[in-house]
């Protein structure tokens, strides 16, 4: 008996982890998809917002972290990066500072913020490694996206590109008041 008590606790668990994951996936398909636009609520994504939302499992699930996502337990989060762009004009004077380039659908600003995850490799090697094909090629797509950038910009001549990292302060630093991130420049390209 002791024994189909423990799997039966088990398998709520299980079910529960299962049911929040059902829904943050409907939340975050639908919230990208139809963030501005109505949309019918499939029965399953019903059911479980249902479950979710009564009191006793919005409890628990409050209570012990389970409605923190999977997020939550990643045990290494990849560092920012900032990619940004000063236009100048022909006589060298500053027209336009950018941060992001410009996109129109929702789907080509997460293809753009992935690319990030290459630049860890130019941080992470040592500079006499930079000369290879692998490091040329990330130089290029900065290039590429830098002159895309200008391009759309009728006034633009030059433009330079920033690639900084987020240098975030250490508990120590917060504790004393600096809550602020710096930025580290790791590279600049002007075209």
């Amino acid at each position: 008996m002791k024994k189909k008590i423990q799997l039966l606790g088990i398998f709520a668990l299980l079910l529960l982890v299962f049911t929040i994951g059902v829904k943050g996936t409907f939340d975050g398909y639908y919230g990208f998809y139809y963030e501005n636009k109505p949309y019918e609520k499939p029965f399953v994504y019903k059911a479980s917002e249902n479950i979710i939302q009564s009191q006793a499992v919005s409890m628990f699930a409050s209570y012990t972290g389970f409605d923190t996502g999977y997020g939550f337990y990643a045990p290494n989060v990849a560092s920012d990066f900032v990619l940004t762009f000063e236009l100048k004009d022909k006589n060298g004077n500053t027209i336009d500072e950018k941060a992001m380039p410009s996109f129109q659908k929702k789907e080509s600003i997460v293809r753009y913020t992935t690319i990030f995850n290459l630049f860890l490799d130019k941080i992470s090697g040592e500079k006499n490694k930079f000369d290879n094909k692998y490091y040329q090629y990330l130089d290029l797509i900065i290039k590429e996206i830098a002159l895309s950038v200008m391009k759309k910009n009728a006034n633009a001549s030059q433009v330079t590109a920033r690639l900084y990292l987020y240098d975030y302060p250490s508990i120590t630093d917060y504790k004393k008041g600096k809550n602020k991130e710096d930025l580290i420049l790791v590279n600049e390209f002007k075209y």
